[in-house]
């Protein structure tokens, strides 16, 4: 992938382990969980009005911290931009689209270094 995104390996092995092939079980359902629920929550963010900022930036904070505890780096810089309403006026979908794409993308690099997770990317 020619345009990968940031990912804190210390931060994923710290939690999954450094051998990508053994991960404790109870670790990966974690994992798992995270990325699906996290998958539901994106798209919840991406359908919020965001002339109403409070939850909008409510739910950024939530999905931002929980990605960032797993190695998220680059889905979290994208998510505090909609925390903090660091975008132009009119591209609020389109920033929350980025963020879904990172996350995508993020989960692909994860996917290829823990195959053992069976990560759907």
């Amino acid at each position: 992938m020619a345009n990968e995104p940031a990912f804190d390996w210390s931060q994923a092995e710290s939690l999954l382990g450094e051998n990508p092939n053994q991960v404790d079980p109870d670790m990966a359902a974690i994992i798992l969980e995270l990325i699906e629920t996290s998958e539901v929550r994106l798209h919840e963010l991406k359908a919020m009005d965001p002339a109403n900022p409070k939850p909008v930036s409510s739910l950024a904070h939530q999905l931002r911290g929980s990605l960032l505890n797993f190695g998220y780096t680059d889905a979290g810089k994208v998510l505090h931009k909609i925390e903090y309403k660091e975008y132009a006026d009119g591209t609020f979908d389109a920033t929350c689209a980025e963020a879904i794409d990172v996350f995508h993308a993020s989960n692909k690099l994860l996917a290829a270094k823990y195959p053992v997770l069976g990560i759907a990317a």
